[in-house]
């Protein structure tokens, strides 16, 4: 089929102003962590802003190329954004707590190097699919297959970490635990987005080549924004109306001191007045002096 200049502006536009307003949270909430889901989306904009390009000129094979290639591998990049919330979320809500056995500042990078294997499976699956010749054309598809489904195995087994910080975090009182349960949920979404996404490209690679549901997919582009475009377009917006940053902030101020004196020290609201020796016996060494901002 030749692809739908529309429909590809349309989600060249979804995925821009999604990934320009992550930038923008990133940036206010101060989440360096986000740049792995901002480069997925990035690279969600550059597929269909190429995908573009390939509908006005279809002779340019390697400009479509791109643009699939970009299309199948972004996934794993917001798939690695969530690896690396939960990560976050148990050391900001649990503090030094394990879930089975791993602390969530380990937790993160652990899940991110699984998922760079399966990155590295996909990608040389993808470019080898990408190949002149139908028997390394099929290799191609067989081996980034094998990559996604390796990389459910570990969605599937970080489902069971999300049960168990849900379970620690029933007995964990505080302030702190406020919002921890609706972005919990939130990543979960995500993670069934994705799972949605997965499901559909092993149904479509695994398939054999001149089947009826192979050629059923190949035909119809409708496939592409339903069943991929679509759910990660989603779960970038999920997290743009729930992002962390609106839960995970500091819980913490820096302490300032009273712009009248320099002799108090302000400390949650309450100056104490350093020891004066000509002034000693009117007050204690550290006697109280009243309110922030009331030093003498």
């Amino acid at each position: 089929y030749c692809p739908s200049v529309p429909a590809a502006i349309a989600f060249f536009a979804l995925f821009m102003v999604s990934t320009l307003c992550h930038l923008f949270q990133a940036v206010k909430w101060r989440k360096s962590f986000c740049w792995v889901l901002i480069m997925g989306g990035i690279w969600e904009t550059f597929s269909f802003a190429l995908r573009i390009t390939s509908a006005h000129d279809p002779t340019k094979k390697a400009i479509y190329d791109i643009s699939f290639l970009l299309l199948i591998i972004s996934p794993l990049l917001i798939n690695a954004f969530d690896y690396v919330l939960l990560g976050r979320m148990v050391t900001f809500f649990l503090g030094d707590v394990k879930l089975v056995g791993i602390r969530g500042s380990k937790m993160g990078i652990i899940f991110v190097c699984f998922d760079v294997v399966s990155f590295i499976i996909q990608i040389g699956g993808g470019l080898l699919s990408l190949s002149t010749k139908a028997k390394d054309a099929k290799l191609g598809l067989h081996v980034y297959t094998g990559g996604v489904v390796f990389q459910q195995l570990l969605i599937i087994c970080f489902l069971m970490l999300t049960i168990s910080f849900q379970r620690k975090l029933r007995y964990k009182r505080g302030p702190k635990k406020h919002g921890s349960k609706t972005l919990l949920n939130i990543l979960r979404v995500s993670l069934a987005l994705i799972t949605y996404r997965i499901i559909f490209r092993i149904v479509e690679f695994s398939s054999p080549q001149g089947s009826k549901v192979n050629l059923y997919i190949n035909k119809h582009e409708f496939f592409v924004y339903v069943f991929d475009a679509g759910p990660m377009f989603f779960a970038l917006v999920l997290m743009n109306i729930w992002h962390p940053g609106k839960v995970m902030q500091n819980d913490y101020k820096k302490d300032e001191y009273s712009s009248q004196s320099n002799e108090g020290l302000a400390l949650q609201g309450v100056v104490l007045q350093r020891y004066d020796p000509q002034n000693y016996g009117q007050q204690n060494m550290y006697g109280y002096a009243g309110v922030a901002g009331e030093a003498r």
